[in-house]
């Protein structure tokens, strides 16, 4: 069974086991019975209804009715869904966090700005739930769930989504692994449970956002809080950020989100810089290991970055009325920074090509100096084994065999072929 086979089982019954648990949860709230049969049990022994070792994906997800929701959260999120919800005006900011969906339409009309953060995608139906409440499209809700989106912005009529990913902010995590390669957790080495090697993706966490002009809910694969920043500016009110609307928080958003791949581009030009100050000033043998490993991480990294880009410039070419009181100079500088990551991305696996494609040219120099001193060797020995097989043969009749000296002359003879050639290569500069 393939990795990623494995992902998608244990997703399944995640999914399974915690619509259960909201189900039961339900059941205690309102106080009734219900005959029907559970769901199936998400014991991790149990195999799924497809054969996951002919196929990465579930068939059954093949032919889907566009806007139709799949029938199990993607995603490995960590435990229940919990929701951070953030309320706020010019003068006031509010700030609640609960597991309970039934609180959540309370906050569809209330007045000022409201921000939802719903961490943790471990239930298709409280995606369906959420786009119920607030009345965003079905189209939007399967990109949400849709583990394979691309970064990419669109627009639903008055609302705007976001669909991209927070990757690690430290580049020293990368170092760690822990989790699945697309796991919840926002690693950039994901480990795996079983006895196969750890696959490096640096895909983070993927994370939706829709923009709407009341409020703003964004959509977090993990519980890990992204954007503790934002929350910081809303709860000190410094800058602009209490005085405009949901256009200027969902930029605030996005800029975070690009601020945090500009960071991870500089901490892996400085891990890449000390490779290189370690091999060409220190003259310490090249770890061409770490150096594969490096150019997966930057492979894997500009997957994300360069659809970034793309969808910056769709932003800013973007006529939607709640970017409409945002000045341009914003999205400009946005894309700016997205081009810069970029840029690095591009410049960093520039760099560790030229370190791999000279780590393979100093081998290849060592491989032929070690040839060269074996040729010349060779080709010196031939002509000495050469005279040796003559006088190696058995015949009576040969002069040189009784000739008092013709022992020494031979020696002599061979020793002049041997330094013959020895000089004769070294005007050639062979050796």
């Amino acid at each position: 069974m393939s990795r990623r086979s494995d992902r998608r089982r244990r997703a399944l019954q995640r999914s399974l086991q915690f619509a259960n648990e909201r189900i039961n949860a339900a059941k205690e709230k309102h106080g009734f019975d219900d005959d029907r049969a559970p769901l199936p049990s998400a014991n991790i022994a149990q195999p799924l209804p497809f054969s996951a070792d002919a196929s990465e994906h579930d068939p059954s997800e093949i032919g889907r009715a566009p806007g139709e929701l799949p029938a199990s959260s993607p995603f490995e999120s960590e435990g229940p869904t919990r929701f951070r919800v953030i309320c706020y005006n010019e003068t006031t900011c509010t700030v609640e966090e609960f597991s309970d969906i039934d609180r959540v339409p309370a906050y569809a009309d209330r007045p000022g700005v409201t921000w939802i953060q719903m961490m943790g995608l471990t239930d298709p139906e409280i995606v369906h739930m959420m786009g119920a409440i607030f009345n965003i499209p079905m189209l939007a809700q399967e990109d949400v769930l849709a583990v394979w989106s691309r970064t990419k912005v669109d627009e639903y009529g008055d609302m705007l989504l976001a669909i991209t990913r927070g990757v690690r902010l430290k580049f020293e995590d990368v170092q760690t692994s822990g989790g699945e390669e697309d796991s919840g957790s926002c690693s950039l080495i994901a480990g795996s449970e079983s006895d196969s090697p750890p696959e490096v993706e640096p895909r983070g966490q993927q994370i939706s956002i829709i923009a709407a002009p009341t409020f703003v809910i964004s959509f977090h694969e993990s519980n890990e809080l992204v954007f503790e920043a934002i929350e910081r500016r809303l709860k000190e009110n410094t800058g602009r950020i209490r005085k405009l609307g949901t256009g200027y928080l969902f930029y605030s958003l996005i800029d975070t989100l690009v601020d945090r791949m500009l960071f991870l581009t500089e901490e892996i030009e400085d891990a890449i810089g000390e490779i290189e100050d370690k091999f060409l000033t220190q003259h310490e043998n090249l770890n061409i290991d770490e150096v594969y490993h490096l150019k997966r991480i930057v492979v894997r990294l500009g997957r994300v970055a360069y659809p970034m880009r793309e969808a910056m410039r769709t932003l800013g070419l973007l006529d939607h009325e709640l970017l409409s009181g945002l000045d341009d100079v914003y999205l400009r500088d946005l894309n700016d920074h997205v081009l810069r990551a970029g840029d690095r991305v591009e410049h960093a696996r520039v760099i560790l090509q030229d370190l791999q494609d000279y780590h393979h040219m100093l081998q290849e120099r060592k491989t032929n100096d070690i040839i060269r001193v074996l040729t010349v060797m060779s080709s010196i020995f031939i002509p000495l084994t050469f005279v040796v097989g003559i006088y190696g043969m058995n015949f009576e009749n040969m002069p040189e065999i009784k000739t008092q000296y013709g022992y020494f002359v031979c020696i002599a003879v061979m020793l002049a072929f041997a330094i013959g050639m020895l000089v004769y290569f070294r005007r050639k500069k062979w050796i």
